[in-house]
């Protein structure tokens, strides 16, 4: 009712009370008018509401950092800060609560990062080489929350340090997250023309890491393709590039983008998807074999990738077989990945009525189930 007399979505009004939004003067004037009570009177109301969601957390800190003016935190030292980037890759990486943890982690973190290139440092290389790390540990992050426009501006960021470190792999890996940050923004044909590049400056390194950020750009490549509907230039790329290349390094995470067959056979998958050759996808993920993976969310990403493809080919209970793997491997990702969302709303458009109650029950326990009462996912 109150939503209504607001002139709200009444979804959007539950997110606010929960603190997964933040209203605008205007809309707080609207609920304070709707509930018969004055602006003043409804803040102090509300001012021992829950603390906002570790994503809602993140994007606001991700914000302050990237975009405003920062101070440094907590005074580390250059090799102090590296350990701690690299702490936060760890957590990111492998955590099952990887949103809550960084979400404590990031806020001085990302103070440090922001003001680590002061004049008069006595290891320059150091400390590019540290904020390049930093920046595209926030732009991995800044995707999975949901936000593309900071995912791009810490690509940006992570590029400009790299170009200071006279270390080719680590530009290369730049150029491979700014690729993948402009495919958020939904520039396909710019990504592509920056992975390509970026392949053709690292050709000749004769060494297995610049051969898995390489293959890596490949994949980035690949996945360009796709999305620009040329599925057959995207497979091309994957079984004449990537795959020999990962045949030859084996499984990685040079840069932490997790390179190696496995990987190369998971873009596959979402390769087909994109293109909507379901059957397709489903084979090729019948024989992989996760447990290679250095990376948590790589897994989950397979489990969901495999529930989406079920659910595209209306098997709503085998695809709640993979959603509930993914929940094993980690719930919080199915709680804060906007892309999880669809997958268990299609899911459950979709399903009969007994498995919509265990649907519904696996909603309530991740955390999405209104979501699932309002038909549609947090944007």
């Amino acid at each position: 009712m109150v939503a209504g007399l607001a002139g709200l979505n009444a979804e959007y009004l539950g997110q606010i009370e929960r603190g997964y939004r933040v209203p605008s003067l205007d809309v707080v004037e609207a609920i304070a008018g709707a509930l018969g009570v004055s602006v003043p009177e409804l803040v102090a109301e509300s001012s021992e509401r829950p603390s906002p969601a570790p994503d809602v957390l993140l994007a606001s800190e991700l914000h302050r950092a990237l975009l405003l003016q920062q101070e440094a935190s907590s005074g580390r030292s250059t090799d102090e800060l590296q350990e701690a980037v690299e702490h936060a890759w760890r957590l990111w990486q492998g955590a099952a609560d990887r949103y809550s943890r960084l979400a404590a982690v990031v806020p001085d973190l990302i103070g440090d990062v922001a003001t680590i290139n002061a004049p008069g440092t006595t290891d320059p290389l150091l400390e590019h080489r540290v904020a390049a790390d930093a920046y595209a540990l926030l732009r991995t992050v800044a995707r999975r929350i949901g936000r593309p426009d900071l995912a791009l501006v810490a690509a940006d960021r992570e590029r400009r340090a790299a170009e200071q470190t006279e270390d080719d792999v680590r530009l290369a890996r730049a150029n491979w997250n700014l690729a993948h940050a402009l495919l958020g923004q939904q520039e396909p044909q710019t990504a592509e023309e920056i992975a390509l590049a970026a392949i053709a400056d690292i050709k000749g390194h004769g060494t297995r890491e610049a051969a898995a950020i390489s293959g890596a750009l490949w994949l980035a490549a690949a996945v360009a393709a796709a999305r620009s509907q040329r599925r057959f230039a995207a497979i091309e790329r994957i079984r004449d590039h990537a795959r020999p290349l990962a045949e030859k390094t084996g499984e990685t995470n040079v840069g932490r983008t997790a390179f190696g067959p496995t990987n190369v056979a998971l873009h596959m998958v979402s390769v087909e998807l994109e293109d909507g050759h379901t059957a397709d996808a489903l084979a090729i993920a019948d024989e992989i074999d996760p447990a290679p993976l250095q990376s948590r969310e790589r897994r989950t990403t397979l489990a969901l990738d495999l529930a989406r493809s079920h659910a595209m080919r209306s098997d709503p209970g085998a695809a709640l077989l993979h959603l509930l793997e993914a929940e094993q491997c980690s719930a919080e990702e199915l709680r804060y990945n906007p892309t999880a969302h669809d997958t268990v709303r299609r899911v459950f458009q979709r399903a009969r009525p007994s498995l919509r109650k265990q649907l519904t029950a696996f909603a309530q326990r991740v955390g999405i189930e209104d979501e699932l009462a309002a038909g549609h996912t947090l944007s």
